[in-house]
């Protein structure tokens, strides 16, 4: 599997990387997170250069340049001419070799272990790295795990389209991306009650996800006694879970609802209880939502310039943990925020251009027909 590097544009596979040029890796990506399709040039230019005007060899002399810098892969994956349609990629199945690994029962659980601790301290590089160099380290596949990577690194329309896995995580999946990627918390929310009442059909830990995460969309709803009473509902639940990542999300909730409230004396105690949860368990996930609902409060008690510090700090940090739709959630609170509870226009307009770029990269308007396509057929 080859890993996507896209802040410095490069390709990684096994230790080794191919530099590419804006426009090469998203081509390239695009290309291969849809393996084995055949895309025209027209269908190339509209999916890659949106709102621009390439000439009409732009597709034909990026495909050269890309097939050159990967010529030392030409064992991985290759990038066909299909004639009359356009061009394909095609990924290339390495050789297995019998490994007493991969019948380690012991050695599995660790593995999985690994990744699971990974994913409770926020740590979204390390665990691509470590799904990305699975064959070359010769690891286990975890059912679970060889999902939810692509959700973290922002596989979206992997996960929308893949018949590989039930329609019920498909229906998870997009409620949660769904969400992250527009603005109309009602439609989210009418998506998210939807599958909760039907949410015998999934695990326990997705249950605790659906039913803790759609307290924030009934506070944006304005449903505010909708979100206490679905706060004292998960109470029980999220003590008896003893989970620090839960906790400190659900703290988070708690905050964001006496902030709502106008309760300031009380939102203060509940950043101060998740700070002191996230010293005794350091994640670095749930650290970069704490500081920005830290700038929150500080915005609502008129310390700008110390918001904005703050602020910073937190989306930074939640961009460094490498969990795209995170990053998507903190980036669409935020700007929800400057639009009904404080004015600072200098950095609604920073945070609306970040947003604005991440939209053309992981093509919204697309992803948001497919989800509701999707939800609306299974729910």
């Amino acid at each position: 599997m080859i890993h996507f590097e896209p802040d410095t544009y490069r390709a990684v596979h096994a230790g080794e990387s191919i530099q590419l040029l804006p426009k090469e890796f998203v081509l390239l990506r695009f290309l291969y997170e849809h393996a084995g399709r055949s895309f025209s040039r027209e269908q190339l230019l509209d999916s890659v250069w949106r709102l621009e005007t390439p000439g009409d060899r732009t597709v034909d002399d990026h495909i050269y340049r890309i097939r050159k810098k990967l010529s030392k892969w030409s064992h991985l994956l290759s990038v066909e001419t299909i004639r009359g349609q356009g061009y394909k990629l095609t990924r290339i199945a390495p050789k297995q070799e019998a490994s007493p690994l991969l019948q380690d029962e012991e050695f599995a659980a660790n593995v999985n272990r690994m990744m699971s601790k990974y994913h409770g301290l926020g740590m979204g590089q390390a665990m691509q790295l470590l799904s990305a160099n699975r064959d070359i380290l010769r690891l286990p596949g975890d059912p679970f795990y060889d999902v939810y990577i692509h959700f973290v690194r922002g596989d979206f329309d992997w996960l929308i389209t893949t018949d590989s896995i039930s329609l019920w995580q498909k229906a998870a999946y997009a409620v949660f991306i769904h969400a992250n990627i527009q603005f109309d918390y009602k439609a989210s929310l009418y998506y998210f009650e939807r599958l909760i009442a039907k949410s015998d059909m999934l695990t326990q830990d997705w249950q605790y996800d659906l039913q803790i995460n759609v307290i924030f969309l009934y506070i944006e709803s304005g449903m505010l006694k909708k979100a206490r009473e679905q706060l004292e509902a998960m109470r029980h639940a999220i003590t008896d879970l003893n989970s620090p990542s839960f906790t400190a999300i659900y703290l988070l909730k708690e905050m964001h609802l006496e902030l709502q409230e106008g309760h300031m004396d009380a939102a203060e105690l509940k950043l101060q209880e998740c700070e002191a949860l996230l010293i005794r368990h350091p994640m670095q996930r749930e650290r970069g939502a704490f500081l920005v609902s830290k700038a929150f409060y500080l915005y609502q008690q008129g310390a700008i310039r110390s918001a904005r510090k703050v602020l910073d700090e937190g989306i930074e940090t939640i961009r460094q943990t490498h969990f795209i739709p995170h990053l998507l959630g903190s980036l669409k609170t935020t700007l929800m925020y400057f639009g009904t509870n404080v004015r600072d226009e200098t950095y609604r307009l920073k945070y609306q251009l970040q947003w604005n770029l991440m939209a053309a990269e992981y093509h919204f308007k697309d992803l948001l027909v497919k989800t509701e396509h999707v939800l609306g057929r299974h729910l």
